[in-house]
């Protein structure tokens, strides 16, 4: 899968929860999803960020503030993938390529392996992408945080063609999506070499873990006011501008949390 079609499947889990909640606390939380996809990347077919969330917290409908969170997703490359991104979801000739046989059906079976040792393929130090978000950060002042697409759990292996019914995985997720500053991961790859990837041993902690499951960054990190970003300007940042509000704005889809908190 690539990493596009790996930001819809995350798009389409949060859109699951759309629309106002009533909480026993008396709080309603309503999410609401804004979908850009498409359209021209900035600084060509490099970008900032790849999904954005936008957190209001309200009392009794006063807004009291406004937080962002800019997502760079990544996806765990398989021991025997090769780097595949550059076609992704816009593929050159339109839907005439669509018409091709795919790759892996003209490969045959095939069984991809997934373990520490595996790299972050699209992720590549010192790369054109990755000094534009250092710069990014440097020139607005805004947190960039990666978005780290692994399996459910590893090490894990997957065949192709897939047998249906299928087997799914059980359970909360050991690995899933982990979320790990951009600043931290230039800090732990500061003497890799130009266009090295990082594997996911690289990045480990202490703990043997690459960031944070996504769920625990929003949660504790994010609605605890330990991370993103406190708008005060609003459409007057022009950091936010470049990424929110232009056509072809570096971004695929906007998350909107509105907490409304009673009186």
């Amino acid at each position: 899968m690539h990493e596009e079609a790996l930001d819809l499947a995350f798009v389409d889990a949060v859109a699951e929860a759309q629309g106002p909640h009533l909480t026993t606390s008396g709080t309603i939380v309503d999410i609401d999803i804004h979908f850009v996809g498409g359209g021209g990347h900035w600084e060509q077919r490099w970008e900032v960020a790849d999904i954005g969330f936008i957190v209001n917290f309200r009392r009794s409908g006063t807004l009291l503030r406004t937080k962002v969170v800019l997502l760079q997703s990544k996806r765990l490359y398989p021991r025997e993938a090769e780097f595949t991104e550059y076609k992704g979801v816009v593929r050159p000739g339109g839907f005439g390529s669509l018409m091709q046989p795919s790759l892996p059906a003209t490969l045959g079976p095939r069984t991809f392996r997934f373990d520490e040792s595996c790299h972050y393929k699209a992720l590549q130090v010192g790369d054109r992408q990755w000094q534009s978000i250092s710069q990014y950060e440097n020139s607005y002042g805004l947190p960039v945080h990666y978005m780290l697409y692994h399996p459910h759990s590893m090490p894990t292996e997957a065949s192709i063609p897939v047998v249906v019914p299928l087997g799914a995985p059980s359970g909360p997720a050991k690995v899933g999506v982990r979320v790990l500053p951009a600043g931290c991961l230039r800090n732990l790859t500061s003497d890799f070499a130009r266009n090295r990837a990082p594997s996911y041993r690289d990045l480990q902690n202490e703990y043997g873990e690459v960031g944070i499951r996504l769920p625990q960054f929003v949660v504790d990190r994010v609605l605890s006011c330990f991370e993103g970003y406190v708008v005060d300007d609003g459409d007057e940042n022009e950091g936010l501008r470049r990424v929110f509000n232009l056509r072809s704005a570096p971004i695929a889809a906007a998350v909107r949390i509105d907490i409304n908190i009673p009186e």
